[in-house]
């Protein structure tokens, strides 16, 4: 991850460790605050763990010493939050200005629209009665996959409908305007606990033909002369097979990043990481902590990451932890994943 951010950078989100390991593998001091302070990233780094979030955030900024700051998931969904933010440190990343108009999927279906990229019909839930055809319904107030929903099970306040496409979900990953690769999300997987439109995972280099390479090169200058947008950023696509749909924009360091890292310093296989959510109630003990760091591996390739600290107690449905495999195919990585993910059952659900 490169970055002209001074020596010491504070990660702030709902989960600090990817990027917190990105920025220590560049060779940065971190420190980081988050929702959960897993027990490896405290490993590497000063890690808090916020008793309120989001607006936990400002009083540990205002604490730590640091010289700049950057966010992840899900503060781009609070815009003044970011601004707030902005004036106690200088912040890498974009302001909550160009968040507030990027995440407008009005506003963006409109800019994209007129240059001619394909995005899904978006309306307001005040629009009216909807066409024929399958919708979801969306919050933009989640990331992850959290705040989507079928539109027949939709809550009644959410704010858009979204005519649903199908395809093959992919992650986009930029660096200002510049693509620097694609990977496959795996999103919904049963076999690793997930909610049907929940993320649970990245596979890649995902491999594009020059024609849609340049296509998506040319996303991304625009996206950046609209809405300004700076440094490490994701775009959500369907692939539908003879066409390349835009679904939403995620303007802030994803979790797709560290695999795009990792395929760029070995382009001689794929990556994966796959999400573990629980199945069944958990509860991580000493010993079961400290067996999985123990297996983790180093933060320049982690075999298991977003190990909870002991004593965390984890719901049906509730994150578990991440685990890392690499294969000669996307489809030999996520079969190794598969394999991965039951294996980590059989150890946790002794």
């Amino acid at each position: 991850m490169s970055t002209k951010a001074a020596a010491t950078i504070a990660v702030a989100g709902a989960s600090a460790r990817a990027a917190a390991f990105s920025l220590l593998r560049a060779g940065y001091q971190v420190v980081a605050a988050d929702l959960f302070a897993d027990a490896d990233l405290a490993r590497c780094c000063p890690a808090t763990r916020l008793a309120t979030y989001p607006d936990g955030f400002a009083d540990w900024l205002a604490q730590v010493e640091c010289d700049s700051w950057l966010y992840t998931g899900a503060l781009e969904n609070y815009p003044e939050l970011v601004d707030r933010l902005a004036k106690i440190r200088p912040l890498i990343g974009n302001s909550g200005e160009s968040l507030r108009r990027v995440r407008n999927p009005l506003l963006l279906q409109k800019v994209l629209q007129q240059a001619d990229f394909l995005f899904p019909e978006t309306v307001a839930a005040t629009a009216g009665r909807l066409r024929q055809g399958r919708w979801l319904g969306k919050t933009y107030q989640g990331s992850s996959g959290n705040g989507v929903s079928l539109a027949t099970g939709a809550p009644h306040d959410v704010p858009y409908w979204q005519r649903r496409v199908s395809g093959t979900p992919l992650s986009a990953v930029f660096e200002g305007s510049e693509l620097r690769g694609v990977t496959r999300q795996l999103v919904g997987e049963p076999w690793a606990g997930a909610a049907q439109f929940q993320y649970c995972g990245s596979i890649g280099p995902w491999l594009l033909s020059s024609k849609r390479e340049r296509h998506l090169q040319q996303l991304g200058e625009r996206l950046c002369q609209e809405f300004e947008l700076t440094g490490w950023y994701g775009i959500d696509l369907i692939d539908s097979g003879d066409q390349l749909w835009i679904i939403e924009v995620n303007p802030r360091y994803t979790a797709a990043v560290e695999i795009v890292e990792r395929a760029h310093a070995d382009t001689n296989a794929c990556f994966g990481k796959a999400i573990l959510f629980a199945k069944q109630p958990l509860t991580m003990n000493a010993q079961l902590c400290e067996t999985l760091l123990s297996d983790a591996g180093s933060i320049c390739w982690p075999r298991l990451a977003d190990i909870p600290i002991r004593g965390t107690e984890i719901a049906i449905g509730q994150p578990v932890l991440t685990t890392f495999t690499s294969a000669t195919s996307v489809q030999a990585v996520e079969i190794e994943l598969q394999h991965c993910i039951k294996e980590l059952e059989q150890q946790l659900y002794v």
